[in-house]
């Protein structure tokens, strides 16, 4: 469902307002449920996108009038190197936003990793959200927080944690924004969406390294490998301690589990919703995180 742009000089004399006011029900506008403080009519200034993986979304260096909020699927941050190396700099996952002015510099650009769907928002409406909503302000300052701990991760792993260590770590992490099935007696299956070649770009390392490891991890008991794509976490301690994250796995987890645990909420309110209301094509009733 695609809506056009808003007129940028229209935009700072319109006034943003929680869905339920009764002035809202003469208004034609698309509900969005952005689950980044309270739900508000965003006008027909963005619109979504479901993308198939490795499609570019932002190039670094390029202006843009957008922001990008992500409903679903997971979005790398990457650069090439003058050998042509390729080497994943960052995670983007569901529930925040990217693509600030200045956020990104000339030479690395912002892909889809996975079947993602995004939401686009016109960056001066979405200023003008941030000026009325506290809480938006104060989760966009969290999301930041959580970004800046993963690079800072991210930064000392690969100078200081062997391939085995940083996968280890990395594995435990998913489980928090990966699909994961726990199960009462501790353990859960993880449904590793990323390709393996990312990984590895990720981690520095290589995918016959991220194979091998994989495989020792599986004959120590760590963990049973289903198929390429699914693993059975029989021990997430042990994985947290291989991985040297003990102190640090709660402070990079609890603002994703906060986010998916949002998103998760707003597609079941979305669901009650559609057995009350039938939504037609043309109807402007719109749930990003369903």
């Amino acid at each position: 469902m695609e809506q056009r742009h808003a007129v940028p000089h229209a935009i700072n004399k319109l006034k943003l307002v929680e869905v339920g006011n009764p002035a809202n029900k003469a208004a034609k506008v698309t509900r969005c449920g952005l689950p980044l403080g309270k739900t508000m009519y965003c006008g027909d200034a963005r619109h979504r996108q479901d993308l198939e993986p490795d499609r570019e979304v932002i190039s670094g260096g390029e202006s843009s009038n957008d922001v990008w909020f992500i409903r679903s699927g997971i979005l790398r941050l990457q650069r090439y190197s003058y050998e042509g190396r390729r080497q994943i700099l960052a995670l983007f996952l569901p529930g925040e936003i990217v693509g600030f002015e200045g956020e990104f510099h000339e030479g690395v650009s912002v892909e889809t990793a996975t079947q993602s769907s995004l939401c686009r928002i016109n960056r001066r409406w979405f200023n003008k959200m941030m000026d009325q909503n506290d809480d938006l302000r104060a989760e966009l300052f969290g999301q930041k927080q959580d970004q800046l701990d993963w690079l800072h991760w991210l930064t000392w792993s690969l100078g200081a944690l062997t391939p085995e260590e940083r996968l280890c770590a990395f594995l435990a992490l998913s489980s928090t924004f990966m699909p994961y099935q726990p199960f009462p007696d501790g353990t859960g299956i993880l449904s590793m969406d990323l390709p393996r070649r990312d990984i590895a770009d990720l981690l520095g390392t290589t995918v016959e390294t991220i194979s091998r490891v994989l495989h020792k991890l599986a004959d120590s008991g760590i963990i049973e490998i289903r198929d390429p794509a699914h693993f059975h976490l029989r021990d997430l301690h042990r994985l947290i301690a291989r991985g040297k994250i003990d102190g640090l796995f709660d402070r990079m987890t609890i603002g994703l589990a906060k986010r998916r645990n949002h998103l998760e909420g707003i597609a079941t309110r979305r669901q009650k919703i559609e057995k009350l209301v039938a939504l037609g094509s043309d109807n402007p009733l719109c749930f990003c995180g369903g």
